[in-house]
């Protein structure tokens, strides 16, 4: 709560500075911006093989940044910047209690993308559409650190190959979604935006073969622990020495939704030879003079 309420309190601060420039300096109505710095937070909500279905329970805040250049009408090229946290429990859900795993993890993302507004937005980006939903996809790369509880202890499960493989801590990703921009004022737009973001590991829970590893293949008594869980909720023999195929699911990759409140602010204008808007937007021509701001 106290995240969201600075979120509003700086949306109030950046809102009254905007309305003073625009008040001071808004007096040639030619001028465009296509420049656009964002920021914003909310959750982030993980999909794997720790997955709980229907529980949000471990959902956690996340926090993005990045720049949008509007080049069409229709289309803005985006990069951002995330840092965001995915859990996971088999105790939250009671087929997959027996196994007893876990996991939390810090993440960061950067990606870029394509956008396509709904409505046009012209030139004159104050006259940009009150409401404006868009769709977009993209490309970037994650990287993440899986770590577990044990004995009060916390432990980074990846050099201890659980599973016995020893797999990269860095994956792309791709990015699809949608989202609406509310026009708060000239200067400054408020955006609501969800996406799926589809990988190419399936180990951001340190999870996937479906074959526990035979417990005596570990020279590590905490990598043997944590690779097999289920003898600590007293199940015996455990799931390793039984040779379950119950450990993850390799035929599926996982993923993580990200739900974003943003906040954009138009800066300044990247067109150096003037705007090529199509259709009914006014073109300026390579060579055009254009005072900035």
């Amino acid at each position: 709560m106290a995240l969201i309420k600075n979120f509003v309190l700086v949306v109030l601060l950046l809102t009254v500075f905007a309305e003073t420039t625009y008040a001071q300096r808004f007096t040639n109505r030619t001028r465009s911006r296509n420049l656009i710095v964002t920021g914003g937070i909310g959750p982030s909500i993980y999909y794997g093989d720790l997955a709980a279905k229907g529980d949000h329970s471990h959902n956690h805040m996340s926090f993005t940044a990045g720049a949008r250049y509007h080049f069409h009408e229709r289309f803005d090229l985006g990069m951002d910047m995330t840092f965001f946290k995915l859990q996971g429990d088999d105790s939250k859900d009671p087929i997959k209690a027996p196994r007893n795993l876990s996991f939390v993890s810090n993440n960061f993302e950067f990606s870029t993308h394509i956008a396509i507004s709904l409505l046009p937005v012209s030139e004159r980006f104050y006259l940009r559409p009150m409401f404006n939903p868009y769709v977009f996809a993209g490309v970037g790369f994650v990287t993440w650190s899986p770590m577990a509880d044990l004995d009060g202890e916390r432990y980074r499960l990846r050099p201890l190959q659980t599973e016995g493989v020893n797999y990269s801590a860095i994956a792309a990703v791709f990015p699809l979604g949608a989202g609406i921009k509310y026009r708060l004022n000239p200067f400054l737009s408020i955006v609501l935006e969800g996406a799926y973001r589809f990988t190419t590991t399936d180990y951001l829970d340190d999870v996937s073969s479906g074959i526990f590893p035979n417990p005596t293949s570990f020279d590590n008594p905490i990598a043997r622990r944590l690779s097999d869980r289920s003898g600590e909720i007293g199940l015996d023999p455990p799931l390793s020495v039984r040779g379950s195929r119950v450990r993850g699911n390799p035929g599926r990759n996982d993923g993580y939704f990200l739900l974003h409140l943003k906040i954009e602010y138009f800066i300044g204008n990247l067109n150096v030879t003037g705007t090529q808007y199509r259709g009914n937007i006014r073109q300026r021509r390579p060579g055009m003079n254009r005072r900035r701001f």
